[in-house]
């Protein structure tokens, strides 16, 4: 009960900024030139005299924000369903990458200027590029930057982090392979080792180079992806202060009651 109650502290006394990585679903988003558009049709409505509001939604299971599971691109492997809870929350890292050029295929030597200036990515961890792309999403005069030339990740980095043994592997892109790619190394190489890919993250500008993500999917069962809340938390200024505090109240209350 005491770490309960500490965690509970952790998160109601303003210790932690909560910034949404999430797009939200609305009709006309961006979305994969093969996957049906993202549809909202009222089935229930108090201006027909419904007791109600509802809605049908038409999707794909990577439609909007999304992580990609295994079964992707993996034949008879995982589905989003079978990803364990856990896999979802813990460390995230952030690698600033907005000066890439169109198309680019991210090298090894990024990531290691980032663990230079930040500290190593450590196992478990969950590594974000932010290529600024989520600014061409609600750009409607601009929204088709958003579904080309984007870039992504070489094979050599996919391999890097793969050898990190880092649990997610994501941006604020359409596909973590770059534009116009035909064998999809990043997939390929992640995927088939049961490293998730989340796609289509928002706000990664928002966050320090290292803070914590907290996402769910939706459980489709059979699912080769599904889209999913996600959210970072950073630490404020004053927690660290906070953070002891409640830990030592929490050590007092567990010894108290032993």
């Amino acid at each position: 009960m005491a770490e309960i109650n500490a965690l509970a502290k952790l998160f109601g006394n303003d210790q932690f900024s909560f910034i949404d990585l999430t797009h939200p679903m609305k009709e006309g988003m961006p979305v994969w030139r093969t996957h049906p558009p993202f549809c909202q049709d009222v089935i229930e409505s108090y201006d027909d005299g419904d007791l109600a509001c509802n809605h049908s939604l038409c999707l794909s299971e990577h439609s909007g924000t999304h992580f990609d599971a295994p079964l992707h691109f993996i034949k008879g492997a995982k589905s989003i369903a079978d990803i364990p809870l856990q896999q979802f929350f813990g460390r995230m890292a952030t690698i600033s990458a907005q000066d890439c050029a169109p198309c680019e295929a991210v090298g090894v030597d990024r990531i290691l200027d980032f663990e230079d200036l930040h500290g190593p990515i450590e196992t478990d961890d969950a590594v974000f590029f932010h290529f600024g792309w989520d600014r061409f999403w609600n750009d409607a005069l601009h929204q088709d930057r958003f579904l080309k030339d984007w870039p992504g990740l070489s094979q050599a980095a996919s391999e890097y982090l793969l050898d990190k043994d880092v649990r997610i592997v994501g941006s604020d892109c359409l596909s973590i392979d770059r534009y116009g790619s035909t064998d999809f190394p990043a997939h390929n190489i992640l995927l088939g080792s049961d490293v998730l890919i989340g796609e289509n993250f928002a706000n990664l500008g928002q966050v320090p180079p290292y803070c914590f993500l907290a996402a769910m999917p939706l459980a489709i069962a059979g699912g080769s992806g599904a889209p999913a809340r996600a959210v970072a938390l950073v630490r404020s200024p004053t927690a660290p202060n906070q953070m002891a505090a409640a830990s030592s109240q929490a050590d007092v209350n567990s010894r108290g009651k032993a």
